[in-house]
């Protein structure tokens, strides 16, 4: 095995186990000569990953079997945004116990007037669909000694809502400063409508496919490995080496009749058992396996010269390409009929790196110019590790590489690990004093779990919410309870945690044994005013 296999192989075992144009061809699934030992790779994950500075992580309780909830009634949502999660320590500790209360708050439901000069009757009233969550835990200490101990508490978000769902955490009423920890992509993947009757491939791993029910999260943090990697240091690809080609300055005729989008190919050789290829900028391409070749290309920018666009990049990891040509054309498919257009060009740098570095710069550009001030809760350096386990687990760096990302370009996966669910943790140390006790207050946004309005399944203005009692969790809760603040806004339509707001039944314990309680409703009628707030005296 090469220096650079083993590098990549040192890169993925750090992992857990876990558009193109009209006339382009689909690029094949290849295998580059090290994937050959990525199984391998995947196995030793468990083995090499470590929890950087928490560490001691012991087998989770779950409550019960993650194969089924006990409650068939429950409504599987078409878009499912996971459930309140309990908190867990970083280590186990038996001296301490806690009592949770969690509290449901409709508030967000209330509809607010909203000012709006363009509207008819100068305003409409606003309401939201998310509520508010309040889950407090008394944690107290049986020894005679003070325990002082990391406590994670987990939640369900993207890195693009993780600003609207990031809880706050507080002790005793006094906010506590926080460590964030990033999970990977909590879904997969499935094929594309009709996909099984085109391609014969029933499975197919075009589009996202994600958790659908707390069984899936059930079945990602059973046995602690997820949470193992998302507390352990990231995947190092600083010692991949890389050939770099980097386009700049692209120039040509502008648009009209004769070449309605001029356009710039990069046209090569190569192995494709020995080579793979990362792109960015590119948006149109050609793959040809058996022929040994490949077609890469991009729009020129408006104008007869661009004035500072962009840098397009390939990165080639192995065996470097082999003679290139480049040629403007009337368009920017890869036909070869396609006509050629003259007066085009691009300044062309090829220069040795290493996959960090690269990687680093392009994603910095992606961040800067793709999405600016889109992600203030997310730093840069948590953006790329999330980028690049994606991209080592699912892109051309796989073992198993997803199709939707087999172009190889780079923004794909970087658009993909902006949105896609994963579950994250809010870290902080806590010292629970001897024979005492302390209140440990997680404060939250949740979104509700719902159809979408093109289904007809009946379940149209229907929200649901729901929580897991012991799903990932070391410590042990001795009692759960659990309020509604309904703001009278909502009716209930299913539910097992045994709610009557007709009885005034609005606070209930819990029980510790059954693993997964829900809360279906939509909003009560007549809850939303129909004419404008009478103005003030």
């Amino acid at each position: 095995m090469s220096e650079q296999s083993e590098r990549l192989l040192e890169a993925m075992s750090e992992l857990p186990d876990a558009q193109i144009d009209a006339g382009a061809e689909e690029p094949p699934r290849k295998k580059s000569h090290w994937k050959r030992w990525a199984a391998l790779a995947a196995c030793l994950a468990v083995a090499v990953l470590g929890v950087g500075t928490l560490t001691g992580l012991i087998p989770l309780e779950f409550g019960a079997s993650a194969g089924s909830s006990g409650h068939d009634e429950a409504t599987t949502f078409m878009s499912y945004a996971g459930p309140v999660f309990p908190l867990t320590l970083a280590e186990e500790n038996a001296a301490l116990t806690a009592e949770r209360d969690i509290t449901l708050d409709f508030a967000p439901w209330e509809p607010v007037w909203q000012e709006a000069d363009w509207h008819d009757e100068g305003g409409f009233w606003k309401s939201g669909t998310d509520i508010g969550v309040s889950d407090a835990y008394t944690l107290r200490n049986q020894a005679a000694e003070d325990q002082t101990v990391t406590v994670l508490y987990p939640f369900a978000s993207s890195l693009l809502e993780l600003e609207t769902y990031l809880p706050t955490l507080a002790l005793d009423g006094t906010a506590l400063e926080a460590e964030l920890y990033v999970g990977t992509y909590s879904g997969g993947f499935e094929g594309a409508y009709g996909q099984s009757l085109l391609e014969g491939d029933p499975a197919g791993s075009v589009n996202l496919d994600y958790a659908e029910s707390w069984e899936d999260y059930a079945a990602l943090l059973k046995d602690g490995t997820y949470l193992a990697n998302a507390l352990a240091n990231g995947p190092d690809v600083s010692g991949i080496p890389v050939t770099v080609y980097r386009f700049t300055d692209p120039y040509g005729p502008a648009a009209d009749d004769e070449a309605p989008s001029p356009s710039i190919r990069v046209s090569f050789h190569l192995d494709y058992q020995e080579t793979t290829v990362l792109g960015y900028g590119f948006h149109a391409g050609r793959y040809d396996q058996e022929g040994g070749t490949m077609i890469q290309g991009f729009s020129i920018p408006a104008g007869q010269r661009a004035e500072d666009p962009e840098p397009y990049y390939l990165v080639i990891l192995g065996q470097d390409i082999q003679n290139m040509t480049i040629g403007g054309y009337v368009t920017g498919g890869t036909d070869a009929d396609t006509q050629p257009l003259a007066d085009c060009g691009v300044t062309v740098e090829r220069y040795k790196s290493d996959l960090d570095t690269i990687l680093r710069e392009i994603l910095a550009q992606i961040r800067g110019e793709t999405f600016p001030e889109e992600e203030p809760a997310v730093d840069f350096e948590t953006y790329y590790r999330a980028f690049l386990e994606h991209l080592l687990a699912h892109g051309l760096l796989s073992d198993d590489p997803a199709e939707r990302y087999s172009t190889g370009w780079l923004e794909e996966v970087a658009s993909d690990v902006r949105g896609i669910d994963r579950v994250c943790w809010l870290a902080a140390d806590v010292t629970v004093p001897a024979g005492g006790s302390v209140t440990l207050t997680a404060s939250m946004a949740k979104a509700g779990s719902y159809d979408f309005y093109c289904a007809d399944r009946g379940n149209q203005g229907l929200y649901g919410y729901d929580l897991v009692t012991a799903l990932g969790s070391c410590l042990t809760c001795t009692e759960q309870r659990a309020t509604l603040e309904d703001r009278g806004q909502i009716e209930i339509v299913r539910q097992n945690f045994g709610f009557d707001l007709e009885q005034g039944v609005k606070t209930v314990a819990l029980d510790p044994a059954e693993p997964h309680y829900y809360l279906e409703v939509r909003r009560q009628s007549g809850t939303i005013p129909q004419s404008p707030p009478e103005a003030e005296p």
